[in-house]
């Protein structure tokens, strides 16, 4: 595992940081029960996927589905991102970390997921115009990542979010599009090789026919610290 690490400081020294990652122990329909791990053994068992058997790392992230009046926001990743480079998903997306951890061992979805709104967007919390709401888990099993779908909304238009993207000095995203709700399926069709697993799965869920409003009924509610 050093190895890998020390080989990948070598090619990338200046976008390399050992983060601290929460690691899911297990989880059910309400709530996810983990530890903190480092993200230096995250990239090793990316990088050898047998190592997932010894490590058992397993991510858990948050991904926003933010709706403005314009529609839902998506970007495309940065060529030069580990995760999904190039592909579009939705936005916010980022992994869970111990900045997230509260008091008695509690992580805060929500703190993680405005975190990752406001790095990525430049959109605050104060210009959210309803709580988020956890609606759906979703887990990548290739990299064996655990995103919750987390719904968001704003009354900023898609010109207003445009320029605050532009402000930003460092951006994740190459390029970001609102796409109206009426044309988020063709989107995800004409996108199909080119739209990340868990945005894809995450849409295909809360495009179901026969859910209210299109949106899940089963609500996560928390992660705890083991």
């Amino acid at each position: 595992m050093n190895e890998i690490w020390q080989r990948e400081k070598q090619l990338r020294s200046h976008e390399l940081y050992n983060g601290q990652l929460f690691s899911i122990d297990h989880c059910d329909a309400r709530t996810i029960v983990g530890w903190i791990s480092e993200y230096r053994y995250f990239l090793a068992q990316r990088r050898e996927p047998s190592l997932h058997a010894a490590l058992k790392i397993k991510p858990l992230a948050v991904t926003g589905i933010l709706s403005c009046p314009d529609g839902v926001l998506f970007g495309r990743r940065s060529d030069r991102s580990e995760m999904d480079a190039g592909c579009w998903e939705l936005v916010p997306s980022g992994g869970v970390d111990d900045t997230a951890v509260g008091s008695a061992g509690r992580v805060s979805i929500e703190r993680s997921v405005l975190t990752e709104l406001e790095e990525e967007t430049g959109i605050g919390a104060s210009e959210l115009s309803a709580h988020s709401r956890a609606v759906a888990l979703v887990e990548d099993p290739q990299s064996h990542v655990t995103d919750v779908g987390i719904m968001l909304a704003t009354t900023s238009s898609a010109a207003q979010i445009r320029r605050r993207f532009a402000a930003l000095e460092k951006r994740e995203y190459s390029e970001l599009e609102i796409v109206a709700p009426a044309d988020v399926g063709a989107f995800r069709r004409a996108r199909v090789d080119s739209l990340g697993a868990v945005s894809a799965a995450l849409l295909d869920t809360l495009m179901q026919p026969g859910l209210r409003s299109g949106f899940l009924n089963n609500v996560f509610e928390g992660a705890i610290l083991l």
